[in-house]
């Protein structure tokens, strides 16, 4: 029972959320348009006011009055409009060919691939949906003769010679004008010229001179009447609309939002006076542009029919739609709406898909049963494209003039076609060349021939459809010959052999030689090809020591030939080398770059030539900063590298198992000196040697010592003379609970680094200094055992046990 009441409960909820929600869409209509965004609204909220407009008796064409009432701009009224026409306008929905309905109009392109499908509209539908096509009357144009007047139309009579009158005249309810002097007119029913007659003839008793002629009467339209039309049937908004009285059926139609998705293009009938009137195709002015001049008059109804034959043509066509046929209508007529074939369109025949009273069959029309072909109901037409394939190309590449696709001729050889290249290259290789062809199952195969015997008729091959014709060069097929020369030369590199080329011609080809070059001696070293040579012994090249004269002549050099693959090799005067730089920044009296004169110069030598130490320098907190050799190979860089201060601090922390603050390992490579000793003893073994690139920095004496890592408060603290590690752990709150305090280290100014020690259980903390860095690690996390773990030890100890037990028993 209770389970019926809460189901209950939930279907009264859900009842009273639709009735909630239906109200909210009821109760939209034109006034909230003054203050949205018509293109945020959804195509519920345009469907919800749609309805709201029918229940209030506005048609499309009363929008505008509607809309100015309430305040609303042409713009946004007009952007309404276009919504409203474009949401009614509802793609046509065909089946596909893989089963099942589409949401739209999806069209599968069988020809090239069934999953491909396409996006397809009623041909003429996107008419009704611009807004910069309305079919709007011209009311500025001359007074049609044929107008037929009504009541509210306004007449202007203009009397002018021997008498001069103007009356401004409205047709009365009545159908009348009343002139003065004249009386009432009957003229509703009449067309412009029949009312002229009359009223002239009825002037003519008051003006005596028309009869003479020296009196005028012009008569034309002036303010013409508004009619009220009906548009019924499959029309988007049908109702009654008021449209000015020379308004024609494109424009009622167009007010109206044109046929919707069942209504007929082709079919739609003028109803005057119970009978049909007119019948009028769409196509007329869709395809050929004609627009039909019969004007509404009043009580006109216009009715769109069902379509009674809808067809679908798709791909190389320029407007693929879906098209309305009239009986009689041919294949080619379906053509002709579509705008025509494209450039690539396969016009031998055309593929067709018909419903039969059971499934789908597939036609094939020829191109010359185009125009005699009748189409049904719900036919499917796919128009293909051209295969990318030739019926008569040939090609011809390689060492020829003129390399390209030809026209294949009947009886066209190998001959023929290089006579239409231009002949052979003088660098052609004649003695063979190919052909790439395919055989009878299109397969492809390949022959070859002599260009060189071809050209005598000798092996002359005829040529296929496709054939292409390769003849190589034989500046292809050698091996790129180059000479290489290096050391002490202004452009070393490797450049193109030449037979005849002297090693006097390659130093000229580098530039010749920089300022140290050693002329006296150049290496020429030459690799060994022969055979036997090689069997014979290991040596695999051959050096020869060209000699050269102080005054740069070439000398030997002149005379010896040089053979491909040699390489020339100069080298430089012995000790000769590119000057060295240093830097010294700090507290020095000349800091700044210097050079080394020696390859044995200390750093003492550096300090003396830099005029020594200023009075705030601090010698404890020296660093030299030494970069890696980047030519050095990887094993020896990594060396260099683990002996800088970055890596002895990852060596101690990794020994510590703890990690290190990652600003720590960032910090430029270092090497730990002791600048005090060096000053005492210099050239001793502290006093390093200076290598190119090396800084000097000699800082100002510190007055802070830097707390870091597991402490309560990191912090910068004054530095204290005599003052031990812990003093300045206490001054940063005391150590954290995650802190490994017996593993904390302290980092120097100069880039060494010193850590706990401990003996016994009594630890020996490192010796705090100005600017040392005091650096306190995280404590490794244990994990202990989980119960899986334990189980598993715990059964092996018994069963090591049970083991002992039974071998003591024995």
């Amino acid at each position: 029972m209770t389970s019926m009441k809460k189901h209950l409960a939930t279907k009264l909820i859900l009842l009273f959320f639709g009735l909630l929600v239906s109200y909210s869409l009821q109760a939209q209509s034109l006034s909230m348009l003054k203050n949205v965004d018509v293109s945020s609204l959804s195509d519920q909220q345009i469907s919800a006011i749609q309805q709201k407009m029918q229940s209030e008796g506005i048609s499309m064409n009363q929008i505008d009055q509607y809309a100015a009432s309430q305040g609303i701009s042409k713009d946004k009224v007009d952007q309404f409009k276009a919504r409203i026409i474009t949401f009614n306008q509802v793609p046509y929905k065909i089946k596909s060919r893989n089963s099942g309905y589409t949401d739209s109009a999806f069209v599968s392109n069988n020809n090239t691939n069934n999953d491909t499908i396409k996006r397809l509209q009623i041909f003429g539908a996107s008419v009704f949906q611009n807004t910069n096509l309305s079919f709007e009357p011209n009311l500025r144009l001359a007074t049609p003769q044929d107008y037929v007047l009504g009541p509210d139309d306004q007449l202007l009579i203009d009397i002018y010679g021997m008498s001069e009158v103007s009356y401004k005249l409205y047709v009365s309810p009545e159908g009348t004008i009343l002139i003065p002097d004249v009386g009432a007119i009957n003229v509703s029913g009449l067309t412009i010229a029949e009312a002229k007659k009359l009223i002239i003839a009825k002037l003519s008793t008051i003006y005596r001179g028309i009869s003479a002629g020296n009196t005028f009467v012009n008569i034309s339209l002036g303010n013409i009447r508004s009619i009220t039309v009906f548009v019924i049937g499959e029309i988007q908004s049908p109702g009654s609309y008021t449209i000015p009285s020379l308004a024609t059926v494109y424009n009622a139609l167009y007010q109206s939002g044109g046929p919707k998705k069942s209504g007929s293009f082709r079919n739609i009938q003028l109803i005057r006076n119970n009978k049909v009137f007119a019948t009028i195709d769409l196509y007329d002015f869709l395809v050929y542009g004609k627009q039909s001049n019969i004007r509404l008059q009043d009580q006109d109804v216009i009715k769109v029919l069902p379509y009674n034959n809808r067809v679908t043509l798709t791909g190389e066509v320029k407007h693929p739609a879906i098209f309305e046929m009239k009986k009689g209508e041919t294949l080619q007529n379906l053509i002709d709406f579509a705008g025509g074939f494209t450039e690539n369109a396969y016009r031998e025949s055309i593929t067709g898909y018909r419903n039969t009273l059971k499934e789908k069959k597939v036609i094939d029309i020829d191109n010359k049963n185009f125009a005699t072909f009748l189409t049904e109901p719900g036919d499917q037409y796919n128009v293909g494209k051209l295969l990318d394939r030739f019926e008569n190309r040939v090609q011809i590449s390689g060492a020829v003039y003129r390399p390209g696709v030809y026209a294949l001729t009947p009886g066209m050889k190998i001959k023929d076609l290089i006579v239409k290249a231009d002949g052979l290259r003088e660098d052609a290789f004649v003695n063979r060349a190919v052909i790439f062809r395919k055989n009878d199952m299109r397969l492809p195969e390949m022959t070859s021939f002599s260009p060189r015997e071809a050209l005598n008729d000798t092996d002359n091959i005829l040529l296929q459809r496709d054939d292409s014709v390769y003849i190589a060069s034989v500046l292809t097929m050698k091996e790129k010959d180059s000479v290489y020369i290096s050391g002490q030369v202004i452009s070393p590199n490797n450049y193109p052999f030449a037979d005849g080329m002297t090693l006097k011609d390659l130093i000229l080809l580098a530039n010749g030689f920089n300022h140290k070059a050693n002329i006296a001696e150049v290496d020429v070293y030459r690799q060994i090809t022969d055979i036997k040579t090689l069997n014979e012994n290991v040596i695999k090249a051959k050096t020869f020591k060209i000699k050269m004269d102080k005054d740069l002549n070439y000398g030997d050099a002149a005379t010896f030939k040089l053979k491909r693959e040699d390489h020339v090799v100069v080298r430089s005067i012995f000790g000769a080398e590119d000057l060295k730089q240093v830097s010294i920044v700090g507290e020095v009296v000349a800091p700044g770059n210097y050079i080394l004169t020696s390859n044995n110069q200390h750093i003492s030598d550096l300090l003396k030539d830099a005029g020594g130490l200023t009075a705030y320098a601090y010698p404890s907190g020296a660093m030299l900063i030494r970069k890696p050799k980047t030519n050095a190979p990887k094993k020896l860089l990594e060396g260099v590298t683990k002996r800088t201060i970055q890596s002895q601090q990852k060596e101690l922390l990794d020994s510590l198992n703890t990690s290190a603050p990652q600003e720590l390992l960032n910090e430029p490579d270092m090497v730990a000196i002791n600048l005090q000793k060096i000053l005492v003893h210099p050239k001793s073994s502290d006093d390093l040697i200076l290598e190119e690139g090396d800084v000097l920095s000699i800082p100002k004496r510190p007055e802070t010592v830097s707390i870091t890592g597991e402490v309560l408060m990191p912090a910068l603290i004054r530095y204290q003379k005599g003052k031990s590690l812990k003093y300045y752990i206490q001054h940063a709150g005391g150590f954290s609970s995650r802190a490994f305090e017996s593993k904390t280290y302290v980092i120097y100014p100069n880039g060494s680094v010193d850590a706990t020690s401990s003996f016994l259980g009594i630890k020996a903390y490192p010796e705090v200094t100005p600017g040392a860095r005091i650096v306190v690690p995280v404590k490794p996390i244990r994990h202990g055992l989980n119960t899986a773990e334990s189980i598993s030890i715990t059964s092996t100890l018994v069963s090591l046990m049970v083991v002992l037990l039974t071998f003591f028993k024995k």
